[in-house]
């Protein structure tokens, strides 16, 4: 690392510093996030939908698609619990049976970072999101089809869709594998 390079707090925030290297600006942020990434599964065993934000953009002044997001708090006791606690204040869906869930692993959202950004995806295919007096479902929330998740301009919604949908091929190859008595799947034989 080099040493000489200054490093000057422009602004402090609770959640994150500006700070000007050279001529400069970035953000860090002060705190780990989590983000969650709800998927449904069709009849198949494939990825269908995606459950996703649809947020403002102040700087290009239009939505789009993002990602379930929130800190991590001290009192969330996990970084599990803290996925499931965003997951609830979004749709007010509990999921606490641990193997609807995955973890897909540590993002950052940019190279002057050294803040982590925990990602974890959740099966909610059998589940209903439900309105009530007491909550009325966030109408930015919606499920849209997987394949319109190359639409989004969010960095960290398409890192992690990649990595679901990544999940979900290296298991169809592995299903087809066993169907098909483990004949290798480049066989160029033409018979």
């Amino acid at each position: 690392m080099n040493e000489d390079i200054e490093k000057k707090v422009i602004l402090e925030g609770d959640f994150e510093d500006i700070i000007q290297i050279k001529n400069h600006y970035y953000i860090v942020s002060k705190k780990n996030r989590v983000i969650v990434l709800p998927y449904s599964i069709d009849s198949k065993g494939l990825l269908d939908k995606i459950g996703v934000i649809k947020d403002y953009n102040y700087i290009f002044e239009e939505y789009d698609y993002t990602l379930l997001n929130d800190y991590i708090n001290e009192d969330d006791g996990t970084n599990l619990v803290a996925a499931n606690r965003v997951l609830y204040n979004t749709t007010k869906l509990n999921i606490t049976n641990a193997d609807d869930w995955m973890y897909l692993g540590s993002l950052y959202n940019n190279l002057t970072s050294d803040s982590v950004v925990e990602l974890y995806c959740v099966n909610i295919t059998d589940k209903e999101i439900k309105e009530n007096e007491e909550f009325s479902k966030n109408p930015n929330f919606k499920m849209i089809d997987s394949s319109l998740i190359i639409t989004s301009d969010d960095t960290l919604l398409l890192a992690g869709f990649l990595r679901l949908w990544n999940y979900f091929y290296v298991n169809s190859l592995n299903k087809k594998v066993i169907k098909n008595d483990n004949i290798p799947l480049n066989n160029n034989n033409n018979e």
